[in-house]
């Protein structure tokens, strides 16, 4: 799911990247998968730089190589964030710049703790949840400040 997140915010992203001036990609110069994958900026294409061009056609070829699943999982998932209103939208952007941020050794602990919840029966997930609703904000301070300094200390 992270990677259905990361290919989302790369392509989000594009559009707001100011690069370096370079030779633009020629819309003639992609294959024709790529010019599928690329359609709806077909028109404009000429006019982006370089920097979005290149970013449009990682996250291409990122779909290109995705399982039919993994395309469907990412649809649903960019469904998701259109229905979201822009505050929300803001906050997540804010969480994943602060998730890029952090050492990749962190990252990955956050990726390989997020595999396990997800891997929980319905049942242990909501317990976990009503034991974190019923902690004090006190208590979930505690927790949050003692899980920093196990990842400090881990890594």
């Amino acid at each position: 799911m992270l990677k259905h997140i990361v290919f989302y915010f790369s392509m989000l992203f594009s559009l707001h990247v100011i690069g370096a001036e370079q030779k633009s990609i020629q819309w003639q110069s992609l294959n024709t998968n790529q010019q599928q994958v690329l359609a709806a900026f077909k028109h404009n294409w000429a006019e982006l730089n370089n920097a979005k061009q290149q970013k449009l056609l990682k996250g291409a070829n990122n779909w290109l190589i995705m399982t039919p699943n993994e395309r469907q999982q990412t649809t649903s998932n960019y469904k998701k964030w259109q229905s979201l209103s822009p505050e929300k939208q803001a906050q997540l952007k804010a969480k994943y710049l602060e998730f890029k941020e952090l050492p990749l050794a962190t990252q990955k602990q956050l990726r390989n703790t997020y595999t396990s919840y997800k891997s929980l029966s319905s049942e242990k997930k909501q317990k976990l949840r009503r034991k974190w609703q019923n902690l004090s904000p006190e208590q979930r301070r505690k927790l949050k400040a003692r899980m920093k300094l196990k990842r400090k200390f881990n890594h």
